[in-house]
């Protein structure tokens, strides 16, 4: 009796390594998908600058890597976000146009986005009510750069925040920067290193400075400090999961 209970024990704590696992991946593509909504769209506003071109490569490469890993893992679930992704990749590059600049399809532009909202929403629906200050750090990061994401496409859209559907409404800013603020407010009152609490003090600077622009898509010409600033909270956050891990 005592050997099939172990074997049913160890069985589940496989079966949940197998789902944290993937879940991680998961969390990480959206993660670099994000990212490389970033950039890309920010190669277009700086007028061809080069470094958000690297940039996005290699994210795009991130995101393709951790789709694959997630795929092995639970290919039911990924599956559609694999399909959709193969479909979409292909069209994210840049056409120069004389006149009109760095020109993309409106229709792979939607694509983007959608496929942004589904492996967001996606990743939600694996997250419990409750996670551990690790994961939360992680998830800090991830609703900046998924909320800057959603910035950096309006602002390079032609037609702003007009360009959104009801159906991208998954992504909802507003919401997510009041979930943000709660877990930084929290934060505080916890009792972790003084180093992390510098950290995040300085994140939660960072984030007041951009948070009108990326929340309310105002002062879309501010888009090279909100990419500086969110890149510089992810920072800081990454920082601090690393000195959590050593405390």
């Amino acid at each position: 009796m005592f050997s099939v209970t172990r074997i049913m024990l160890v069985v589940a704590l496989s079966l949940f390594s197998v789902i944290s696992s993937a879940s991680t991946h998961l969390s990480n593509h959206v993660m670099a998908v994000s990212q490389s909504m970033s950039a890309f769209y920010m190669y277009s506003l700086s007028e061809g600058d080069n470094r958000y071109k690297t940039e996005y490569e290699k994210h795009f490469q991130s995101a393709e890597s951790h789709l694959g890993k997630f795929h092995k893992e639970d290919a039911v679930s990924a599956s559609d976000l694999q399909n959709q992704w193969k479909r979409l990749r292909p069209g994210l590059k840049y056409d120069f146009v004389d006149g009109a600049g760095y020109i993309i399809p409106v229709a792979v532009r939607n694509e983007f986005r959608a496929y942004l909202t589904k492996a967001y929403s996606k990743l939600t629906n694996t997250l419990g009510s409750e996670m551990d200050f690790n994961k939360e750090l992680f998830h800090m990061g991830l609703s900046v750069e998924v909320m800057s994401a959603r910035f950096f496409d309006i602002s390079s859209a032609l037609y702003g925040t007009m360009s959104i559907a009801n159906k991208d409404g998954a992504i909802d800013p507003i919401q997510m920067a009041k979930n943000l603020n709660a877990r930084l407010e929290r934060a505080k009152s916890l009792n972790i290193p003084d180093a992390i609490k510098r950290d995040l003090r300085q994140v939660q600077t960072k984030w007041r400075f951009i948070e009108d622009s990326v929340v309310n898509y105002k002062d879309e010409a501010a888009y090279l400090l909100v990419y500086f600033n969110k890149s510089k909270i992810t920072k800081l956050l990454n920082n601090s999961q690393n000195l959590l891990a050593k405390a």
